[in-house]
């Protein structure tokens, strides 16, 4: 076939024949192997590991504003690509050129004026590894011309009837490639359309997702979904299931089907009759918003990491139709922007969820090192249970030289509410009495809060460390009686999902905090029940910006220096907490269920409640109470946590 970069005028209306894909087999539901068809995206291996993968946007920055479009590509530690045009036509080509830059030996064309054709499209386009272009109804767009000369595809897939996509476009297209084969699929409306492309799917599949075909934003996100189950996506108006989705429900009686929305768009009758119809279960998948229900549709389907993430406008359909393709051949999601400044807390959180590094098999341990008990708050945001992990968390120092030793009785009306050593004092600065009280803290911490199991604690001694070609010295502390005392042991507790580490430094220099992690690295064989390593997460913030929190405690100061400067050479990458505005920062995330671990019922406004994990664990350290807050606040931990990485 000639390439030549031909563009033709608008064609009249014929008695041009073309193929219905109502009776289309299961033979031509599979996509082509003849072509390498979707860009290769960065895999999440050891060879791969300074960033998850890719954020492509699609839609310019009045569609997706940069500082939302940033927020993401931060939260998710991705490399941002934005894919845009003049129109919604020429994104939609600029979305295909970046996805399939060798060609695709399959096209789809839907109407851009109109979204339900393309809603259905969207998803079959992805699951066969195919790019969805626009079309005006009367005529074919200059960029779509474009890229279909350049796309070389053999089989054009056109969608929807003559008053969605005219005859006369259909011969513009057939004039552009005379060697491609012209298929209209469509049907006698929306839902009769969508049944016939859902034949496009394999008949096998186990799964069928059904969304409004009244609106748009639920269905966005449930294509990729579809896709990455090679499930259809069927419509159905809202109150009761309509004829042809009904049909074609009870033709493949899939186990289960996702209802995506929530009883507000799609009825508990309509989800009554689809039971009814497949004889399978029926799972609900939505949102107190458009973009809560895009988050949830990612967070059921979706299983970190995803080669790509997908961001795109949920107040208009024409660019998350295209990009809603290049999601499904990704096998990635598509997630909601609303338009503003900042993205949704919802898109954050779930762009998040699937960007953390994961092995294609097994488990991969993560370090979580803490600095002081007490400062595991500060990434708590990220120390959620996950089956893909094995969580280490290692403490440096007992924290028995903080002001939280100084001897002095702790006046706390709460201690009854309370994980409160008795009798008070609890001990003086480096007494082995603190010394106990602080590391009792931080297990019933991490204990209670369900992030690590009930230790049983041996103790092991470290090994010599040679790292960078110098043999890293022994670690020392002050003992009880003020005399320097090596350090050179620390005592393990292995779980079945994680594992309890505790060291007894003093004040700590930077070998040894390497000296530490060497050490955990070395006989993490030995340790735990896998060795592949992720990620090191530090929980110990740090600020020294002049802005938000101040916060430069010395040992803190320590292991940000030795994480932001020293590559430890992981498969995963080197995050620490730190302040809002600081430099590098690449990640945030919001803690998850906050007031479970540091309400009080002495607290202020939001924060007045039940004692909380960490409040229960620690308020004597507070006379009580840790003041905290949302954002960066002057004392006590935030809600929201950033995070800088620098490998």
């Amino acid at each position: 076939m000639s390439r030549a970069r031909r563009r033709v005028g608008v064609v009249g209306a014929g008695a041009l024949s073309l193929a219905l894909a109502a009776g289309a087999t299961a033979a031509s539901a599979a996509p082509s192997a003849a072509r390498a068809t979707t860009a290769a995206a960065p895999a999440a291996t050891s060879s791969e590991n300074r960033s998850a993968g890719h954020l492509y946007v699609a839609g310019g920055p009045l569609v997706v504003s940069q500082n939302a479009s940033q927020e993401v590509a931060h939260a998710t530690d991705r490399v941002e690509t934005r894919i845009a045009g003049q129109s919604r036509y020429a994104t939609a080509a600029a979305v295909a050129s970046t996805g399939w830059p060798s060609g695709a030996d399959e096209v789809l064309i839907a109407t851009g004026e109109n979204f339900p054709d393309g809603l259905a499209a969207s998803a079959v386009a992805g699951g066969r590894e195919a790019p969805l272009l626009l079309t005006a109804s009367q005529s074919l767009p200059l960029p779509t011309q474009d890229e279909l000369i350049r796309l070389e595809p053999t089989t054009v897939h056109v969608i929807g009837g003559p008053g969605a996509v005219s005859e006369g476009v259909v011969l513009q297209i057939q004039e552009i490639l005379p060697q491609a084969s012209v298929l209209r699929i469509a049907g006698g409306s929306r839902y009769e359309t969508a049944a016939a492309v859902s034949r496009l799917t394999p008949e096998s599949s186990d799964n069928a997702f059904v969304a409004t075909g009244a609106n748009f934003p639920d269905a966005l996100s449930a294509g990729p979904a579809a896709a990455r189950l090679g499930a259809p996506l069927l419509l159905t108006a809202g109150t009761d299931l309509s004829a042809p989705t009904a049909a074609e429900l009870r033709q493949r009686k899939p186990a289960r089907t996702f209802v995506v929305g929530g009883p507000g768009v799609v009825s508990d009758r309509v989800v009554s009759q689809i039971r009814q119809a497949t004889g399978g279960t029926v799972e609900r998948l939505s949102g107190t918003s458009r973009f809560d229900t895009a988050a949830a549709v990612s967070n059921r389907v979706f299983a970190p990491t995803t080669p790509a993430l997908v961001l795109a406008t949920g107040k208009n359909f024409p660019d998350a139709l295209a990009a809603g393709a290049l999601a499904g051949a990704q096998r990635s999601p598509l997630l909601l922007d609303g338009g503003g400044s900042s993205a949704p807390r919802a898109t954050v959180d779930s762009g998040r969820r699937v960007s953390w590094w994961t092995p294609e098999s097994g488990r991969v341990l993560r370090y979580n090192v803490i600095v002081h008990p007490d400062d595991e708050m500060s990434s708590i945001s990220v120390a959620r249970p996950d089956p893909g992990r094995y969580d280490v968390f290692i403490v440096l120092t007992r924290g028995e030289t903080t002001i939280a030793c100084n001897g002095k009785p702790v006046s706390n009306p709460w201690s009854h509410l309370e994980y409160v050593p008795q009798p008070q004092p609890i001990g003086t600065l480096y007494s082995n009495k603190c010394r106990q009280q602080r590391l009792d803290s931080w297990v019933q911490h991490l204990t209670k809060s369900g992030l690590a199991e009930t230790p049983r604690f041996v103790r092991r001694k470290g090994v010599p460390v040679t790292f960078d070609g110098r043999l890293l010295p022994t670690p020392t502390h002050k003992s009880e009686n003020l005399t320097t005392a090596t350090a050179d042991y620390f005592d393990v507790a292995v779980g079945a999902n994680s594992a309890l580490i505790a060291f007894d430094m003093g004040s700590i220099a930077p070998d040894e905090v390497l000296w530490a992690l060497e050490n955990v690295r070395l006989q993490r064989a030995a340790l735990f029940p896998t060795a592949l390593e992720g990620d090191v997460v530090v929980g110990g913030y740090y600020n020294a910006t002049g802005t938000g929190s101040q916060y430069t405690n010395s040992d803190h100061r320590t292991v940000h220096r030795v994480v932001s400067t020293t590559d430890l050479g992981l498969p995963g990458s080197q995050y620490a907490p730190v302040g809002h505005s600081a430099p590098g920062r690449a990640f945030g995330d919001w803690v998850d269920r906050y007031c479970a671990h540091m309400c009080h019922p002495n607290a202020t406004n939001e924060y007045r409640g039940p004692v909380g994990t960490f409040q229960w664990s620690y308020g004597w350290l507070g006379k009580g109470q840790w003041a905290s807050g949302t954002m960066d606040v002057g004392a006590g931990f935030s809600r929201y946590q950033s995070f800088a990485k620098w490998f």
